[in-house]
């Protein structure tokens, strides 16, 4: 079949699921736009006022639709604009593809304005970038760029594409969509099954890839079957695994010395679909303890041995291999073996929790607020079905112990870390899943970076609660400046007070300051019933016991 450029572009836009365009328009794109205006059925536009938000709205779509999304971002400065999330995006193994468009090339030689190298420049940030020269390539190559943005490992796949190509005088072969078949079970399962079978102490590993797979269930039969206890792995994406599981320890800390520590307690491990244990801070020492036997299991053949030796390492699809690897596991361990494991999981990681839960409840006060309290206060208000977006940092890390969460897709984050995100992935989450509370959970330093997509949440109209959690100062840099022998003050750190509400009213978005934690309980609770955005101004004690 052939078509005008332009209409080729959108034939395989449509062919490729994208129902919308997440973009900040200039004139390079101009001839994309004429083509949007005039074809009935393309794809919708939504406008963002600032890249970031834009990447970050398409991060949180691609991520609850499980499908590409589709990125429209203008020459030079406008890719800069969008290269954080675009970070955050490769880090998180989200699939995008990405298209900015370059100034004419009948000029380019005299360096027009707005014009760069843009394939140099986006190329440290995605996992692959081209550059588009004639219109009869172009339908080939945004094919090839929606096939690899979702190969494993998934990630953005960018292509600069000059205005001028778009409005060629010609007509293009637009080439038909293969679909890529899926890996399938992975060869090897049954050793893998003889080793962990075979463990007096076995532990799981529940890494991004579960989620992104849609392989929790599968991983929740497999951990049944040998009675495995359950971590997330450091700075979880997603939820792998129900936190309301009996067998659920938590999330693995992000340094080497308390991973290896808390592995410690086991002889054998599966570690699925986890990126390589990539570390925040610097401790000495491997992230594994000597003596455990390791099984990994990856989709993406490069995570295989990256970071530490595996015993077996294996790679197919997550959910059959899980799948195949619980039945191995059923004929391998007795029942009654399994169950007692289980039972004796349960009433630990209850004990643990009940713990946290009582110290959090004893926190409770008039605002400002002090972090426990706060992070329980949401946790608790969670109404059921809830996608929880957070960009907290230091506070995200107490909520991750308090959510009692068991819905795939309840829980996101970027591992990316790139500040900014959180704000218009909620936004980007809301109109993938229209109906589902949606409730961002955010810093207040991390609000600062992303504040231009409260006026898409606006102009959306997406019922999303934004929670900010404000103590006015950089605490996971003050926390980290304190625990490498600091002296006062960490330079640099201190916000001072905000008050977010004229923030969103500036935007257009209802706002309310929540004067205790019943009444921030009360206000999560009340996310379901948003026909809007609102955001939550949550007054914290800048340290626990300190007003």
């Amino acid at each position: 079949m052939a078509a005008r450029p332009a209409l080729a572009f959108l034939d395989i836009l449509r062919g490729e699921g994208v129902d919308r365009v997440f973009g900040n328009p200039g004139t390079t794109e101009l001839p994309f736009l004429a083509a949007l205006s005039e074809a009935e059925d393309a794809p919708e536009y939504v406008l963002g006022v600032h890249e970031g938000a834009v990447v970050a709205m398409a991060d949180g779509y691609a991520r609850a639709t499980g499908r590409p999304a589709f990125v429209s971002l203008h020459v030079a400065a406008g890719l800069a604009n969008g290269l954080i999330g675009l970070l955050n995006a490769r880090r998180s193994r989200t699939p995008l593809v990405v298209i900015a468009g370059q100034q004419d090339r009948r000029h380019l030689q005299q360096d027009p304005m707005l014009s760069g190298d843009l394939v140099a420049l986006a190329t440290p940030a995605v996992k692959s970038a081209h550059d588009v020269q004639h219109a009869h390539d172009l339908p080939l190559a945004l094919r090839r760029a929606f096939a690899l943005a979702v190969r494993p490992p998934a990630g953005p796949v960018f292509l600069s594409v000059p205005m001028d190509v778009f409005a060629e005088d010609t007509e293009v072969e637009v080439p038909a969509r293969t679909p890529t078949p899926p890996l399938g079970t992975a060869p090897g399962i049954e050793r893998a099954a003889v080793l962990l079978g075979g463990g007096a102490r076995p532990a799981i590993v529940a890494g991004d890839g579960v989620g992104r797979e849609d392989a929790v269930g599968a991983l929740v039969r497999a951990a049944e079957a040998c009675g495995a206890a359950v971590h997330h792995q450091p700075m979880a994406d997603a939820l792998n695994f129900p936190t309301t599981h009996p067998l659920y320890a938590g999330m693995l800390p992000p340094r080497h010395d308390a991973i290896r520590a808390a592995l410690a307690p086991y002889d054998v491990v599966l570690i699925a679909g986890a990126h390589a244990f990539t570390p925040h801070h610097y401790t000495p020492g491997p992230a594994l303890p000597p003596g455990l036997t390791v099984v990994q299991l990856d989709s993406d053949p490069d995570e295989i041995g990256r970071n530490f030796a595996a015993d077996a390492g294996l790679v197919g699809s997550l959910g059959p291999s899980l799948h195949r690897l619980a039945d191995l596991l059923r004929e391998r361990v007795p029942d009654q073996t399994a169950k007692a494991r289980v039972l004796r999981a349960g009433e630990q990681h209850a004990a643990d929790r009940d713990r946290a839960d009582s110290a959090a409840r004893a926190a409770y006060s008039p605002a400002p607020l002090a972090p426990w309290a706060a992070a329980h206060a949401v946790a608790r208000g969670l109404p059921p079905g809830t996608a929880v977006v957070e960009e907290a940092i230091t506070v995200g890390l107490l909520l991750r112990r308090l959510v009692r969460l068991d819905r795939p897709g309840s829980y996101t984050h970027t591992v990316g870390g790139g500040l900014g995100w959180g704000i218009g992935a909620a936004v980007g989450r809301a109109l993938a899943e229209p109906g589902r509370p949606v409730v961002a959970v955010l810093g207040d330093g991390s609000t600062l970076f992303g504040l231009q997509g409260l006026w898409s949440a606006a102009r959306q109209q997406v019922p999303v609660l934004f929670v900010v959690m404000s103590n006015g100062v950089y605490r996971t840099l003050q926390d980290t400046y304190e625990a490498m022998g600091g002296k006062g003050v960490c330079p640099g750190t201190e916000l001072g007070p905000l008050d977010f509400t004229r923030a969103a009213a500036f935007f257009g978005v209802d706002a309310v300051r929540a004067e205790s934690a019943e009444h921030l309980r009360e206000l999560v609770a009340g996310a379901g019933r948003l026909s809007g955005p609102l955001l939550v101004d949550v007054p914290l004690r800048d340290r626990p016991g300190r007003a």
